[in-house]
Order: structure tokens, then sequence, then C-alpha cells
């Protein structure tokens, strides 16, 4: 089987850059530029051919969606290639089971596989490994995160300075450790970009608005020297936007974005998005300049954007028909849009209501992951409007959103309390129950076919 695949290997090599014939190196040129969808093609006839480097690079695209499908589907690529002996692979497989893992056992499999990339003298590794055990203490009792730090510190790897640095950032020690953490990530924030996000947290904490500017010029410095990537410079920007951060440094946000368009993709839908919350920086009309320019790269959260402005109709006229187009395009890979869709069809945006085509999207939406589809659902069942009511299914799916996190859910469900006797809650526990039940086999189901596949093919 190995030399077949071999085999195959070189005379997909050899063909490459013909027409019709997929190519790796041209799949890496599509996902560089942004164009996903020309990427996964050419990758993904490569990878059911048994090809580990097109499974590996199908997986870093799945990895990349941060859905649920997308990490179910990243998986499952890492896998095959682990199995063909990939070390690419692995690693990968050891850092994603590690952070997204929902069982003990699973993160025990990321556990074993980080511990081996660090004894292959791969450093990528440690930190991952590092968050693992502060993550889950309880699991791995006799680990001790900071022998690992300093076990790479003494061998001189500049990777157990980062690891030193964020392990004080993660047990909340900013403020007191900030001259330790600015002398441990200084010296290495251009072979590690993660430092910039760390010196400028202390920078911030401390008021020190000139060591912040120097560290923005020197960054800037560096991209255009080429000594840090585009994404490096991009997630420097994205970060210093994020709600979560005391002073956001809007302004040097979008400068930063500036700079990498239009040649880094993510870029622009991500300065679209940045205008939009903050309307001061330009106009309507270069946000959809923007995010078209994305999406005919092939960015489909540009198309889910469009589909948001669009269906909005603040920064731009409502327009539903183009809502729904943009919609549709991003459904496949954003549950968000079902929800939008579903949205649309309930409140008759497109002229009439079609309460049934708004039930059957909010389904969908809901069960890939999405509470506020169930939320709308249940207003639908108890509203009734253009379907029957049902008091059972609206307490259900109200139920469900306030599991999922939406407060709102409580305050529908506090409304339709004097409505419902006893017995009808307990019926729409139950329907609740076995909705969330069905959703739980249906993920599991997934998993299980995946590594039905894993094993036929071994």
């Amino acid at each position: 089987m190995a030399r077949k695949l071999g085999a195959l290997s070189l005379l997909l090599i050899g063909l490459a850059g013909c027409s019709g014939v997929p190519d790796i190196e041209r799949a890496e040129k599509a996902a560089a530029a942004g164009n996903v969808q020309a990427a996964r093609a050419q990758l993904e006839e490569l990878a059911h051919f048994g090809i580990v480097d097109a499974q590996v690079e199908l997986g870093d695209l799945y990895a990349e969606e941060d859905t649920q499908a997308g990490l179910k589907k990243s998986l499952h690529w890492y896998r095959e290639a682990s199995e063909q002996g990939s070390d690419r692979a692995w690693i990968r497989l050891g850092k994603m089971l590690a952070r997204e893992g929902e069982t003990p056992k699973q993160r025990a499999q990321g556990e074993h596989y980080l511990k081996k990339a660090l004894a292959e003298g791969d450093d990528s590794a440690l930190m991952p490994l590092v968050e693992l055990y502060l993550a889950h203490p309880k699991e791995f009792p006799q680990a001790n995160p900071r022998t690992w730090i300093e076990r790479a510190r003494s061998a001189g790897d500049p990777a157990g300075d980062l690891a030193l640095a964020r392990y004080y950032l993660m047990k909340g020690q900013l403020s007191a450790r900030g001259g330790e953490i600015v002398s441990l990530c200084a010296p290495i924030a251009q072979s590690h970009p993660e430092c910039l996000m760390i010196l400028g947290q202390v920078y911030l904490d401390q008021n020190r608005s000139e060591a912040f500017q120097v560290l923005v010029e020197e960054a800037k410095q560096d991209w255009r020297d080429g000594n840090i990537a585009d994404r490096d410079l991009y997630l420097f920007a994205r970060w210093m936007s994020e709600d979560d951060l005391p002073n956001k440094q809007v302004a040097i946000a979008d400068d930063l974005y500036q700079m990498l368009t239009p040649g880094y993709v993510p870029a622009m839908t991500a300065r679209a998005r940045l205008i939009m919350d903050n309307t001061y920086l330009a106009d309507s009309e270069e946000v959809v300049k923007l995010l078209e320019a994305s999406r005919a790269a092939g960015d489909l959260k540009a198309s889910l954007v469009l589909a948001r402005v669009y269906e909005r109709g603040s920064l731009v006229p409502l327009d539903p028909e183009k809502a729904v187009q943009y919609a549709m395009e991003a459904r496949d890979q954003y549950p968000s849009a079902d929800y939008l869709l579903g949205r649309i069809y309930k409140r008759g945006y497109l002229g009439e209501a079609e309460p049934e085509k708004a039930r059957d999207y909010l389904l969908q939406a809901a069960r890939r992951g999405f509470p506020k589809a169930d939320y709308l659902l249940a207003e639908m069942f108890w509203e009734g409007r253009g379907i029957a009511v049902n008091k059972q299914y609206a307490w259900a799916f109200a139920l469900l959103a306030l599991e999922g996190g939406v407060e709102r859910g409580k305050d529908l469900l506090l409304e339709m309390v004097p409505e419902m006797p006893r017995v009808l809650e307990k019926n729409a526990e139950a329907i609740a129950n076995r909705e969330l039940a069905a959703r739980r086999q249906l993920v599991a189901g997934q998993k299980d076919k995946a590594q039905m596949n894993e094993s036929q093919g071994s």
C-alpha cells in the first residue's frame, strides 16, 4: 500500500501544474491569497488518495474555520496523516486534542503527542502542554508546568522564556511581574511574534504609551523587512481591537490592517468589521468595498458579514435579497448564516413572512450549535405566527436557549409560566432533553464515522 501511495504521489507531483490535476503548491497559493474554496478543492482530492502533505494542509484549513464542524474534519485529516507516520500531523493532533479535547481520555492523548513532540525537539509543543496542565490540574496531578518551562530555559531554548512569560500571565501576575515579563519577551519578539501581544499588555497596563508606540513601530519594520509574517502582524492588530482589552487601540489596529491590505485577505474582512464597530474610521462604501474584495478572494467570513450588513440595513440600504444570497454562500461553514436566513424569513423581509422556511433554517442553526436560533424557535412556537402554537415546543426551545447561554430565554420562560401547567412543563423538559441527547448523539456519530474511516484505511 505504501509503495502504491508513493508511486501515486510521484505521479501527481510530476503532473503538478497541468490543467485539472490537483496540486499542493497551487492549493497553498490559493489559501495564502484567501481563496479557501479553491485550496480545499485541490487538497480534498489529494487527501482522499492518501497524500500525507495534502491531509495535513487540509487539516490546517479546517482548523482555521474555528467551527465545530471544521474541528471534526481537521481532527479526521490529522489522524489520517498521523497513521502514516507524519510528524507534522501528530504534533498538530496533540495540540488540538490538548486544547479542544472534550474528555479526559482525549486530553491524555494530547499530552502523549505533545510530550513525544518535545522529546523529538519540537519546542512548539511546550506551551500547549503547559496550558493543558494549568487548565486541567486534577487530570494531571503529577505534572509540574514549571519543570517543563525551566527545562527548556536551561537548554537555552527561547520558547522557555515565552512559556514563562505566558505562565505569569495565566497566573494573573501581569502587574506584579511586568518587568520580568518584558525582560523575557523583548529579546525574542522577532523570532516569537506572540511576544508582541504580551509586551503590549504590559506596556498598556503600566501606562507606558511611548514604549507601546515603539513596540508598534518595531513590529511594522519587522514586517516590512520580512522578519515577521502577515499573520503575525494581523494577530497583533486584531488583539488591539478586542473587546476584552481595557485600552483598545482602534486607530493603530486600523493602520496595521491598511498596511496588510489588499495582500492579506483576512485583514480586509477584519478592517471592514472594525469600521462597522467604529464608524468614524471610514464610510460605508469602504466597508462594502473591503468585504466584496475579500469575498472575491474566497473568504466566506466576508460573505457572512455582507449578509449581516444588508439584512440590518444600518450601514447600507436594506437589501434582503442580497442578504439571502451572501448567507447562502456562507452557510456551509457558518451556522450563524442559517440563523440569519431564519430571521429573514421569520420577519418577512422578502415580502411576506415564510414561517416554515424560517423554522427549518433556525432548526439547522440550532442543531449546529447556535443557541440564538433556539430562542427564535421558542418565540415562533409561543407566538404561533404562521405555524401552530405549541407551548411544549416553545418551553423546550427556551430551555435549550438558556442552556446555550442566551439569557433572554429566562425572560421568555417567565412570560410563559402563567400559561404552562406543570404537566406541560415536564413534557417540555423531556422534549428538550431528547433534543439535547439527539444533538450529542449526532456529534458522537460523526466522530465514530471518522474513527471507522480511519480504521478501515489503516
